[in-house]
């Protein structure tokens, strides 16, 4: 019968009980196929390179055996031009490679970070006292641009998404948690809608959570090709009237993006590889960083080196006031340091270096860029820093024909590093407030307690020492806390913070209002 043969079949024949049995595992046929690939091997011929034989060597590449010292010397010569010819062709593939733009934004975000990381680790141990420099921590969120706007995008509110539930929610909204000071988002935006919407939802966010968020504006944003351009006489506020920025526009008007930085424009990561016999590839290299543009060298966002100088103030001081412009001699307010550089070719070399920052920008267009709401980074010529003179917000500041103080107080409450500052002290608050959920006290005995605590950090001696002064930041303070009318048990919370650096020569004064202050009645 048919299954009698079938039977005698499988007894007989090994491949038939295979096919019964249970098909092998991966490791089974990694196993199966090296066994298979050393038995191929050792019926082949050995590679000539494999091989001691000189002779058989040199027979292969050269088609001969040199048998005296000029053929010695031209078989070395034509050896020595082959090798060349692969360090050509490795060369051209690892430059491919390199500066592939998919490879330079990999490459760009990890040596951003790792610039942090060092920048942070460099100032630990440097502060005494209850808050200490190794309090900074970094923590990364490894998201898209895309999955943050579809984020954003399909919840109702801002407060319902995911990244209001990881900045706000998980820290600074659960007691014991731990405020997030500053965000630094590595990308870059653009004029598109999409963007301009991100942007405005991400604000929100920020504010709620009192965490400024810093990234960087692209050239598509100013109405450029390329960074390049800001070097030529082109007048940005013409390029910003267009109708096309008119979201734009709209997006400075909001409140919330004083919490919202963009700096421009990119910064030097990495060097290019140099064939001094330091590369790590191996072989003769050099990577070709010449063009019509400067894309083939490897940027990235100067919102890391806003980053880092954030990171340097507060350990310095705990507090964020000095963070912009350059004292002579002293690693402090805006100097970016730790950037790397590349000379020009000169004879001798290394006499002239190259910025690392993408393009030179002029005083003059620095104070237009921050007048359309940007972060620029210029370089400090002859040396091989760079330095933000100015942290405006993307916030427009509003202002009053006929009170110049008003106006003052508005562009003061747009720095970041003024914001940055009052963020500090929020966070404290809310948690002095938090505090005091389910007492029995009134909202004066709250606002009187805040009040006197708030003082600790007031002096209004204006000729304080700068030691003082950051024992001290603030010249005058004073905190309101009013019931919401229909909603017992909630109350608005203002507080107006001046500081002792002064704008213009005017005194000024930061207010933030805290709403839906729940105190338990």
């Amino acid at each position: 019968m048919q299954p009698d043969r079938i039977s005698d079949s499988a007894a007989s024949t090994p491949v038939s009980r295979v096919t019964d049995a249970p098909e092998p595992g991966i490791l089974d046929q990694l196993l199966a196929q090296a066994v298979a690939v050393r038995s191929t091997e050792s019926s082949q011929p050995a590679h000539p390179l494999d091989t001691a034989d000189l002779r058989e060597l040199f027979r292969q590449i050269l088609g001969t055996v040199p048998s005296s010292v000029p053929e010695l010397r031209q078989a070395r010569r034509r050896i020595t031009g082959l090798i060349a010819r692969i360090d050509e062709l490795l060369s051209a593939q690892v430059n491919a490679i390199l500066h592939h733009p998919t490879f330079q934004n990999l490459e760009s975000a990890w040596r951003g970070l790792h610039y942090l990381w060092n920048i942070k680790r460099s100032f630990t141990g440097r502060r005494s006292g209850a808050e200490k420099s190794s309090d900074i921590e970094i923590r990364v969120l490894n998201i898209r641009k895309s999955e943050l706007h579809k984020d954003l995008e399909n919840a109702v509110e801002f407060d319902q998404s995911h990244l209001f539930r990881k900045v706000y929610e998980e820290e600074f909204g659960t007691p014991g948690g731990t405020p997030y000071g500053i965000l630094i988002g590595n990308y870059e935006f653009t004029n598109h809608p999409d963007d301009i919407d991100l942007l405005k939802r991400v604000s929100g966010v920020a504010a709620a959570a009192f965490a400024p968020f810093v990234a960087a504006g692209s050239p598509a944003l100013l109405g450029i090709d390329d960074f390049s351009v800001l070097e030529q006489p082109v007048e940005l506020s013409s390029i910003f009237r267009n109708e096309r920025y008119t979201k734009w526009r709209s997006l400075r008007r909001e409140l919330d993006t004083r919490f919202l930085g963009l700096t421009v424009p990119r910064v030097l990561m990495r060097a290019p590889y140099a064939d001094d016999g330091r590369n790590p590839f191996g072989f003769r290299f050099r990577e070709e960083v010449e063009g019509p543009n400067r894309d083939r060298f490897l940027w990235g966002s100067a919102a890391w080196a806003f980053g880092a100088i954030v990171c340097r103030a507060f350990a310095a001081s705990a507090w964020f006031a000095d963070i912009r412009g350059v004292q002579r001699g002293v690693d402090s307010g805006g100097l970016v340091t730790g950037l790397p550089s590349h000379p020009f070719h000169t004879d001798p070399a290394g006499t002239a270096e190259r910025s690392s920052v993408e393009v030179q920008v002029s005083e003059a267009r620095e104070a237009e860029l921050c007048e359309q709401g940007f972060i620029p980074l210029s370089h400090c010529k002859d040396t091989p820093y760079s330095a933000f003179y100015a942290n405006g917000s993307v916030n427009e500041p509003e202002k009053f024909a006929n009170d110049e103080l008003a106006t003052a107080n508005a562009r003061l409450s747009a720095m970041l590093q003024y914001v940055l500052c009052c963020s500090r002290i929020a966070h404290y608050l809310k948690v002095k407030v938090r505090d005091r959920i389910g007492s029995q006290v009134s909202a004066r005995q709250i606002e009187d307690e805040l009040v006197s605590w708030i003082h600790g950090y007031v002096t209004p001696d204006d000729r304080a020492s700068p030691d003082m002064k950051a024992r001290y930041p603030l010249r005058d303070a004073r905190i309101q806390i009013e019931e919401i009318p229909g909603r017992p048990g909630q109350y608005d919370m203002t507080m107006f913070l001046q500081p002792h650096y002064q704008l213009d020569q005017l005194s000024s004064t930061i207010s933030f209002v805290a709403s839906r202050v729940e105190l338990g009645i």
